[in-house]
């Protein structure tokens, strides 16, 4: 078992941007509120992943404190999360959107859950106004052979609970315990699911993650994948839904069940003229040798079931 984290070393916020830099001159300073806050020591690390806009020039006049780093190329959600984990110095690492706006006291709340050497990742209340959501509270469940998580409305009180994952826009990570299992995989590049699989990979492994209502961060979701084709979002949800349930499910009739209703899927979706399904199908084919590579990689370290994680993770669960 691990040990507790010693938090006076300090926390890591790791905040990946892509032409954000209305929403860095926005939401910024409620991250620097809350390091101010922390009493213990935080840096920020800004991974730029070639923006167009002013987003580098703003950081460097208006935020001199912040640490940008500069990708050569653009590389997706995943891999700029990574590199900013990467030159991270501290045990704890805060991943947080530029779409998110903190409340002051999110690190000492967050920090605080650290004491449990069993927990992987701790997410706060994350609410999207227009939605009527809280991403923060993820339940989970399985139908038909695929493994869902559902949101809480952000009128509901949820207690502190077990989640089915971290949600990326704001999750704080044991860092020793997210390079253990090798950081966001790269294989969901550009975006979608890279947080759902990590949290998913950790929880096999009987590391948790937990949702803690004690903070508020509000999230203003889509603010920049709304401006991808909508087609292009469906393409690469379906796509990668596919590689995170080739790749982590392995409860027997989970696998059959994913495997009936996905020929099923096939089908009616032709049928349907729905060739977005399709390409989503034949994009993680394609993917097939480093999805048995991965799968291959995480079975040794399994000690929980599917069905252990949903239970466990499940809106009524206690």
């Amino acid at each position: 078992m691990d040990s507790a984290l010693d938090l006076s070393t300090g926390i890591s916020i790791v905040i990946p941007n892509y032409n954000g830099e209305h929403l860095l001159r926005e939401n910024l300073p409620s991250v620097l509120e809350a390091v101010e806050e922390w009493k213990g020591t935080a840096e920020i690390i800004i991974v730029d992943d070639c923006s167009l806009d002013g987003s580098c020039t703003l950081i460097r006049d208006m935020f001199p404190a912040v640490k940008l780093l500069v990708n050569s190329i653009n590389s997706g959600f995943s891999k700029t999360c990574n590199i900013g984990m990467a030159a991270a110095r501290f045990p704890i690492l805060l991943c947080i959107n530029t779409d998110v706006k903190v409340e002051a006291h999110v690190l000492t709340a967050l920090a605080a859950n650290f004491a449990d050497p069993e927990l992987f990742a701790v997410t706060p209340r994350v609410i999207v106004e227009r939605e009527g959501k809280n991403q923060g509270a993820v339940f989970g469940r399985c139908s038909g052979g695929f493994i869902k998580g559902s949101f809480a409305s952000a009128e509901s009180e949820v207690p502190k609970r077990e989640n089915l994952y971290a949600v990326g826009a704001c999750a704080a990570y044991n860092a020793h315990k997210f390079k253990a299992l090798g950081g966001y995989s790269e294989i969901y590049s550009p975006y979608l699911f890279e947080d759902v699989d990590i949290s998913y990979r950790a929880w096999k492994r009987g590391w948790k993650s937990i949702y803690d209502p004690s903070a508020t961060v509000w999230h203003y979701s889509n603010a920049t994948l709304g401006k991808v084709k909508r087609s292009t979002n469906k393409v690469i949800y379906y796509r990668n839904r596919f590689i995170f349930h080739w790749t982590n499910v392995s409860d027997p009739l989970i696998v059959f069940w994913n495997i009936l209703n996905t020929l099923l899927r096939l089908i009616f979706s032709f049928l349907l003229l729905k060739f977005y399904y399709y390409e989503g199908f034949w994009g993680a084919a394609k993917q097939w040798r480093s999805i048995s590579e991965n799968r291959r990689k995480e079975q040794r370290f399994r000690v929980l079931r599917d069905t252990d994680v949903i239970m466990r993770t499940a809106r009524n669960a206690r």
